[in-house]
């Protein structure tokens, strides 16, 4: 594998994600406390204390917990603990899987996180991409023939499904995913699922759908860290083939070589019950944001688009800012009322033949993960800072 490049989307988070006064440009659920965590998952303060106090620091399973892939593997059906892998966040993860899989040629939802495209194309994969594109309005959208109609033009061996998407807020249609899966399987190409925000994919159901399906070239990547503001835990999965599995628990031997068993314990406690308190207010939130978020779109002057499907992002044009320079400077008036977004330049958005400004890049990704009770303050000083 070739020298990574940097990471832009992290150098750039990393300069205001603890100063800034509204921090909406993480991609990530409010922060909660260890204790908020647990307590929300059924676990008392005097449980947790001895579970914590009591824990032997010493190695967990090389494949975590068995009781915990039990948990995730129940979240896919068809699946058994043997076809679930523990990971420390869902980059090592995919870092892993591109390591065994090494695709020739990737095609992806686009614009996309980097970690998604850098990973396989350092290996010398070409990229291939599936553009999301925005009206008027900056609704986003795919048009499910164009990408089938890529896909049979450029023949990649494998497809990655971010779902939701980020930066977009896409939860894309079940049926564009069944055709998708359906040209993978003709053309002998691997379909891997970046799921990463399923717990906030639906509001009906807690976990929306998985693009897993039982076999040797699907793979899925998931987490709870972001959708419950834990990013910290640093926990993550990969669901497939156990043979796959099985070579790159091999690799991760030479890296994390386990996830440490205080992580996997509150993970476990977290996954045990998909409808504690603690998954029940993170989606409450995120509804409740969702709707505000939608409320100030429609009657805001100085910036447009619409509330993410499902996740915790969205991308947000701002009104008369279509060149750099304008951009630029709406940006530095966000800085100064103590707005702290993640401009799609940060990851790699944009081309000159866009039809849509935020297909040029002019834009920003905008994160709901703020408590409910301040996001409306920090989205009336984006219309202060955009309407000067």
């Amino acid at each position: 594998m070739d020298l990574l490049r940097p990471f832009f989307m992290e150098d750039y988070l990393e300069g205001s994600r603890f100063t800034a006064r509204y921090n909406l440009g993480e991609s990530g659920g409010r922060p909660v406390t260890v204790g908020e965590l647990l307590t929300g998952s059924g676990v008392s303060q005097t449980q947790a204390a001895d579970v914590f106090l009591s824990t032997l620091l010493r190695d967990s399973p090389n494949w975590g917990r068995a009781d915990l892939r039990d948990l995730v593997a129940a979240m896919h059906p068809g699946t058994t603990r043997d076809n679930v892998l523990i990971t420390t966040g869902t980059s090592e993860a995919l870092l892993l899987l591109f390591r065994q899989l090494r695709p020739r040629k990737v095609a992806l939802a686009w614009p996309a996180f980097q970690l998604l495209y850098e990973l396989p194309m350092q290996q010398g994969a070409q990229v291939v991409r599936l553009p999301v594109r925005w009206d008027a309005r900056g609704v986003p959208s795919v048009d499910g023939a164009e990408w089938l109609d890529v896909l049979a033009r450029e023949q990649p061996d494998a497809v990655i499904i971010n779902n939701p998407h980020n930066p977009s807020g896409l939860v894309l249609d079940a049926k564009l995913l069944d055709a998708v899966a359906r040209w993978a399987d003709a053309a002998g190409a691997t379909v891997i699922g970046d799921e990463h925000y399923r717990f906030l994919s639906s509001e009906d159901a807690v976990l929306g759908a998985s693009v897993y399906r039982p076999g040797s070239r699907t793979f899925v990547t998931g987490s709870f860290i972001k959708c419950l503001g834990c990013p910290g835990l640093r926990i993550g999965w990969c669901v497939g083939d156990t043979a796959m599995l099985s070579r790159m628990q091999n690799e991760k031997n030479y890296t994390t070589h386990t996830v440490n068993p205080v992580t996997e314990w509150i993970s476990y406690e977290v996954l045990k019950d998909l409808h504690s308190p603690a998954l029940t207010h993170a989606r409450e939130e995120w509804m409740k944001n969702r709707r505000t978020l939608a409320a100030f779109l429609e009657r805001s002057r100085g910036v447009y688009g619409i509330a993410p499907t499902g996740g915790l992002v969205t991308c947000i044009g701002v009104r008369g800012a279509s060149e750099p320079r304008d951009f630029e400077a709406r940006l530095s008036a966000l800085s100064a009322e103590g707005v702290f977004v993640l401009p799609l330049s940060a990851m790699e958005a944009g081309s000159p033949e866009g039809t849509h400004p935020l297909e040029r890049g002019h834009g920003f990704r905008l994160g709901l993960g703020m408590a409910a009770d301040r996001f409306p303050e920090a989205l009336e000083a984006i219309e202060r800072a955009t309407t000067r």
